[in-house]
């Protein structure tokens, strides 16, 4: 009786200490953290999406300095690097902005020209297939989705063999 009267107070303190509350260990990473990833799931940056380059310089460096704790020379010179940086990055996007709006404008042109040398039924035979591709991939989005949702999230990997895969 002696005995497991002493095994279950162990047992009892056991679940006790196991019970209490895990201490993190490195707090400033996770404000860090907190900090930093304030964005929607898919949508990073664009906290700076509409600033100026002079707005997004001052920013960044503000945030460097509250860190590093910056000199008036080296605040100065960040500053400028940061200026400089923006700009080219504005310059840059501008450019690739640029350059989808023409490809876009080629392959409309070319797909146009494909139809051309198309009979009517040929393209619509095209057209159909062209729609059976979009929805078949609609499908296989959404089932990939819904199980990257469902299983992943929680940390339970469901298996499934490949007959399953293929019928549905």
């Amino acid at each position: 009786m002696k005995k497991l009267m002493l095994s279950i107070a162990l047992s009892g303190l056991m679940l006790a200490g196991f019970a209490q509350e895990k201490k993190d260990v490195k707090p400033e990473t996770k404000e860090m953290r907190a900090s930093t990833h304030k964005h929607k799931a898919g949508r990073m940056h664009d906290g700076f999406k509409n600033k100026t380059p002079e707005e997004v310089a001052k920013i960044k460096t503000d945030r460097m300095d509250q860190k590093l704790k910056f000199t008036d020379k080296q605040r100065k010179d960040i500053y400028a690097f940061n200026l400089k940086q923006a700009k080219d990055h504005q310059k840059l996007a501008a450019e690739r902005k640029e350059h989808r709006a023409k490809m876009k404008k080629e392959r409309v042109a070319e797909h146009e020209k494909m139809l051309g040398l198309l009979t009517p039924e040929q393209q619509k035979v095209l057209k159909d297939s062209y729609a059976e591709n979009r929805k078949m991939h609609k499908e296989h989005w959404k089932k990939d989705r819904q199980m990257r949702k469902r299983d992943f999230r929680k940390g339970d990997v469901v298996k499934t063999n490949d007959a399953e895969v293929k019928t549905t």
